[in-house]
Parts: C-alpha cells; sequence; structure tokens
C-alpha cells in the first residue's frame, strides 16, 4: 500500500506506542534495548516509512515486534489481541529465552558474575546460607548446624 497520506498504524503499534509511554523511557532508549534503529522504531510506531516521498505501510516482522514488545513490557496475549499471534509467539520464546538473564546496572560487572558463578556451584544449603548471612539474618536455631554464638562474661 502507498499513499501521500500517512497510513493508520496497525493495532500493535498503538500497543506499543501506548506501552512506551507508561515505561517513561525515551523511544530512542527502547530501540536501543529491543536492538533496532531509532528511525526503525518510529517506523514500526507510525505505521509507515517514507520512500521518495511516498508513505509505505510498514509491517514489522514477528521476532522485531517480539523484542519491542519485551522492552515496554506488552505481554504475549496483548500481541496476539492485537492480531499478532506470531509475535505472540515470538515474545514468548524470547521471554523463555532471556528468563534468568542479569538485568540492571551489575548486570555484566565481572566481579558479580564470578560470585554468582561460585554460589551456583554450592549445594543448595550452602548457597541459602551465603544468602541468609549477605541478609544478616539471623540462623534459625532450629536449623541443623546451626551455629549459636555464646557470649562469656569477662
Amino acid at each position: 500500500m502507498t499513499s501521500k497520506t500517512n497510513p493508520t498504524p496497525p493495532p500493535e503499534a498503538a500497543l506499543i506506542k501506548t506501552a512506551l509511554k507508561r515505561t517513561r523511557i525515551s523511544g530512542r532508549a527502547a530501540a536501543k534495548q529491543a536492538g533496532i534503529s531509532d528511525a526503525r522504531w518510529r517506523q514500526i510506531i507510525s505505521g509507515y516509512q517514507s520512500v521518495s516521498g511516498t508513505k509505505i505501510a510498514v509491517h514489522a516482522p514477528p521476532d522485531t515486534l517480539a523484542r519491542m514488545a519485551l522492552v515496554v513490557g506488552v505481554t504475549p496475549q496483548q500481541l496476539a489481541d492485537a492480531g499478532r499471534n506470531d509475535a505472540a509467539e515470538a515474545l514468548e520464546e524470547l521471554a523463555m529465552a532471556t528468563a534468568g538473564r542479569p538485568t540492571g546496572p551489575y548486570a555484566n560487572d565481572p566481579n558479580v558474575e564470578a560470585i554468582a558463578t561460585l554460589l551456583r556451584n554450592l549445594p543448595t544449603e550452602a548457597q541459602e546460607e551465603v544468602l541468609r548471612r549477605l541478609r544478616g539474618a539471623e540462623p534459625a536455631h532450629d536449623e541443623p548446624g546451626a551455629i549459636t554464638q555464646r557470649r562469656h562474661a569477662g
């Protein structure tokens, strides 16, 4: 479809646009997180791209739309409701693939990764003990092997 007027954005574009506003992050930052250019993000959200002055409707590939949805918190069901079952399936796969991946400001810190690796290699009980100590919690007295500290008058 080509025209001089702006094509109406598809429902999934409006969904992503609304979700982006809720996140309060910029389109540029969202595009970077989704792994696409800012220009491509805008084309998909607007529903068209301009080629030699002609407006051409844009249909986002399922994997691109899924990455965009993941960044702004759109669910697979919302994509399906917008008529993009293909992108909903891609989002489900993407969400499973990224589950448990580190996020946040220390996601790529090599020290944090080294500690996480050491922790993963400990038995479950030892992992729980390390985490308990980091939180500053007192050991439960009924835990097997719990160490009881005694104060000596001195």
